[in-house]
C-alpha cells in the first residue's frame, strides 16, 4: 500500500546489512555511516507519520484517471470547500481552509500522496455563492475533501456544469449537514453524519450531570434548510428521552438586532435548558440575553461551538458558564495526553499562523484529509497506482475502524447508511475556560479514551428520512 515505505524499510536493511559486514572488518568510519543514514531514515519516516496512522503520505508513483483528473494529471487537485468570504459572517467555517492548507503543506513536504504533490482549491461557497463554487469544483478538481458548505444542499443544482452527481464529483467532507448531503451517495465521511439517525449521548450525559435541566427543554434553531435536520434530530431525541419539549424556535440565521425578544420566550417556556443550533457568534449573542434577564439554565449546544468565538459573543464573559457541549474529539486542553491532537496543532501553527485558534471542526477536516490519504492508498495498492474517484470512495468506505490517528473516538466512515458516532464527551465552560466535564478520565463512566458509550442511544428520525439527493447510477 506504501510502496516508498517498503522501500525505505529494504534500504536501510541493507545498509545495516552493510555496515555490520564493514565493521567486522574493522571499518569504523563505514558503522559510522551507516549510523547517520538509520537516523536520517528514521527521522524521515517518523515526519510522515501521523499519531498512529504511519506514512498517509509519501514518495510514490501513483496515477491519476486522467478523465477525472480535473485540471490535470500532473497533480492531485482537490477542493476544499467553506464559507469563509460570506457577507454576513466573515470567517464562516475558516478553519477548514485553514486546516486544508495546514495539511497540503505537510502533506507535500514528505512527498505528497503517493508521490503526486496535492494542490488545493479554493471553494468559497460564500454561504449563498455555492453554484458558481460548484462549476469551478466540477471543471477543475478531482474530488472534494476536508470541507464543508452550510447551505451544501445547494451542491444539487440539476445543471450538468454545476451538479455534484451531474458533474461526477465525489467527496470525503469535513462535515455534511443537510440531508440532501448528508444522506447522498458519492460521498463518504470520516465522521458519519446521517440526518435519519442519530445518538441521544448527550442528552443521556445531560440527565446525568445536569438533572433539573433535563426536565425541560426548548429547541432553538437558525432558519436555514439545512440547520433543519438537526433541529428535527434534537426534538426526537427529547421525545426518546422522555424530556419534556417546552417550545421551538427559529431565528434568523444572519441573526438578530435584539435577542431579548427571543430569550423571554425561551424563559417563558421554564425551559431548564435549550438545544442550539446554529453558529456560535449568534449563540453567544442569545445566551448573554438570557443570563442578563436572570435565566439560570444550561445551553446544550453542538461541536461548532466548542470556539474561542464563542466564549468572545458573550457579555459578559461569565454568561457562557454551565454550556454542554457535545464532542467526539479529544478536547485541546489536554493535547499532552494526545499526541495526535498536539501534532495537528504543531502543523496548524506552522502553516497557517494566524489560523482561527482551536475550532473542532478544523480537526473535524483534519480527519477527513487523513482518510483520503488512506482510502488513497488503499485504493492504489489494489488499482495498479491509479487513483479513481470510485477506487478512493469504495476504499474510504472499506475502512471500518478510524480514529484520525488518535484525533477522535472510533467512528466507522461512510454514506448512504452510515451509522452516527456512539462515543462522546461533553464540555462545559467553567471560570471562561472550556473543560471536560462528562466522562471525567478514568471513571467508570469511561468507556475508553475519555469516551463515554451508551447503550441503546440511537434515536431514528423520521421526519428527515428519504431526504438524501441519490443517483441511482453511482456505484457508491
Amino acid at each position: 500500500m506504501r510502496k516508498s515505505l517498503r522501500w525505505v524499510a529494504v534500504l536501510v536493511a541493507l545498509i545495516t546489512l552493510a555496515g555490520a559486514c564493514s565493521a567486522k572488518n574493522g571499518d569504523d568510519s563505514a558503522s559510522e555511516d551507516e549510523s547517520s543514514a538509520s537516523e536520517e531514515s528514521a527521522e524521515k519516516d517518523s515526519a510522515s507519520d501521523f499519531g498512529t496512522l504511519d506514512g498517509p503520505c509519501g514518495d510514490g508513483d501513483y496515477t491519476v484517471d486522467a478523465d477525472e483528473a480535473g485540471i490535470g494529471a500532473d497533480k492531485l487537485y482537490l477542493a476544499a470547500a467553506n464559507d469563509r468570504s460570506a457577507t454576513i459572517r466573515s470567517g464562516l467555517n475558516k478553519e477548514l481552509w485553514d486546516t486544508s492548507v495546514a495539511f497540503t503543506e505537510w502533506c507535500n513536504s514528505v512527498g505528497g500522496i503517493g508521490g503526486l504533490e496535492i494542490e488545493l482549491i479554493d471553494m468559497d461557497g460564500q454561504l449563498f455563492e455555492v453554484e458558481s463554487a460548484m462549476v469551478n469544483t466540477c471543471n477543475d478538481a478531482f474530488m472534494m475533501v476536508g470541507g464543508g458548505l452550510v447551505q451544501d444542499q445547494l451542491e444539487f443544482t440539476d445543471k450538468p456544469e454545476s451538479d455534484f452527481h451531474l458533474c461526477g464529483m465525489a467527496d470525503i467532507p469535513g462535515f455534511a449537514v443537510s440531508p440532501e448531503k448528508a444522506d447522498s451517495n458519492g460521498q463518504i465521511q470520516a465522521i458519519p453524519h446521517p440526518s435519519d439517525e442519530i445518538t441521544a449521548s448527550q442528552v443521556i450525559a445531560l440527565k446525568e450531570v445536569h438533572p433539573e435541566a433535563a426536565e425541560k427543554m426548548a429547541e432553538v434553531w437558525g432558519d436555514l434548510p439545512s440547520m433543519e435536520a438537526i433541529k428535527n434530530q434534537s426534538v426526537a431525541i427529547m421525545e426518546e428521552q422522555g424530556i419534556e419539549n417546552v417550545g421551538v424556535f427559529s431565528y434568523p440565521i444572519t441573526g438578530l438586532e435584539d435577542w431579548t425578544p427571543l430569550a423571554q420566550q425561551i424563559i417563558s417556556s421554564d425551559a431548564g435548558s435549550f438545544h442550539f443550533v446554529g453558529e456560535p457568534t449568534n449563540l453567544g449573542n442569545l445566551v448573554s440575553k438570557l443570563r442578563e434577564q436572570g435565566w439560570e439554565g444550561v445551553p446544550v449546544v453542538e461541536t461548532n461551538s466548542y470556539d474561542p468565538v464563542y466564549l468572545e459573543s458573550t457579555t459578559p464573559s461569565s454568561a457562557a458558564e454551565g454550556s454542554f457541549i457535545r464532542s467526539v474529539f479529544h478536547p485541546f486542553e489536554e493535547a499532552s495526553q494526545w499526541p495526535a491532537v498536539q501534532q495537528y496543532l504543531d502543523l496548524l501553527e506552522e502553516a497557517v499562523p494566524e489560523h482561527k485558534e482551536r475550532a473542532l471542526l478544523g480537526l473535524q477536516g483534519f480527519s477527513a484529509w487523513l482518510l483520503f490519504a488512506e482510502a488513497a492508498n488503499d485504493c492504489a495498492a489494489g488499482n495498479d497506482n491509479e487513483l479513481t474517484r470510485d477506487c478512493v470512495l469504495f476504499a474510504a468506505d472499506d475502512i471500518n475502524a478510524w480514529t484520525g490517528g488518535g484525533l477522535h473516538s472510533e467512528m466507522d466512515p461512510g454514506g448512504v447508511g452510515a451509522t452516527p458516532p456512539a462515543c462522546e464527551l461533553q464540555l462545559g465552560v467553567v471560570d471562561g475556560e472550556f473543560v471536560r466535564v462528562f466522562p471525567e478520565l478514568g471513571s467508570d463512566d469511561d468507556d475508553g479514551d475519555g469516551f463515554n458509550c451508551p447503550d441503546d442511544a440511537e434515536v431514528s428520525v423520521p421526519a428527515n428520512e428519504g431526504l438524501g439527493v441519490v443517483d441511482p447510477d453511482r456505484a457508491i
